[in-house]
């Protein structure tokens, strides 16, 4: 009988090895996936099963601890970078939003300037000084040679022009200007249309060197280019 005993010890010894030795039925749990005895179960358990079962909890305590530790770390590197990130997207959208504003006041002048008239259909009484002074002309009456250079087709006296006569606004700056007789490079540049300052007149000169041989001398009807 003795081979039978000793078989029957080493089976038991197995089943104890295998199911663990405690009294709570063999039960086994993984605390690192969230399993944990009940408070029956812990009571069942064996003095050094609880201890090592305690030492275990400890352990995963632990290290819920540190991970949360790290986690607060990258939570607070996290929140020093948003903050960082916040400071530097300041000025872009107080930049952004003097954009917006200056986009729509040019949209405003624009819509303003396309309903502006583009001719003028003159009134008795009326003079060339007092049309340029019109707010929805130039509103500057000192800029009534513009009106005059833009119609001289049909206006050969400044001084003498003629109710119900149609005169045309020129409000866009030229690319190209046409010299007329009397004109030289300094009083081209002076006038309002090209650059307002008699004393730019070196870049006509410089833009038309290939036409122009001497910016003292320049000929009628010569096609001057006009760089912006």
């Amino acid at each position: 009988m003795k081979p039978i005993l000793h078989t029957a010890l080493f089976a038991l010894a197995c089943t104890l090895l295998v199911c663990g030795c405690s009294r709570s039925g063999g039960k086994h749990i993984n605390i690192s996936s969230g399993e944990y005895y009940s408070e029956d179960e812990y009571e069942e358990l064996s003095k050094g099963d609880k201890e090592a079962y305690c030492k275990d909890l400890a352990k995963e305590l632990s290290g819920i601890k540190n991970h949360l530790n790290e986690r607060n770390e990258e939570l607070e590197t996290t929140r020093d970078q948003i903050e960082n990130l916040r400071k530097e997207i300041a000025p872009v959208e107080r930049e952004l939003l003097r954009t917006e504003s200056d986009i729509r006041t040019l949209e405003k002048q624009i819509e303003y300037f396309e309903n502006l008239p583009k001719k003028w259909v003159i009134q008795p009484g009326e003079c060339l000084w007092i049309i340029a002074g019109y707010e929805e002309v130039y509103s500057d009456p000192v800029k009534w040679p513009r009106l005059y250079r833009g119609n001289m087709n049909i206006i050969e006296d400044p001084e003498w022009i003629w109710p119900d006569t149609i005169l045309v606004i020129p409000r866009d700056l030229p690319r190209q200007y046409i010299i007329r007789p009397d004109e030289y490079l300094s009083l081209i540049a002076g006038y309002w249309e090209i650059y307002a300052d008699p004393l730019d007149w070196p870049k006509l000169y410089e833009a038309n060197k290939d036409r122009i041989n001497d910016p003292d001398l320049v000929m009628p009807e010569q096609v001057l280019t006009i760089p912006r």
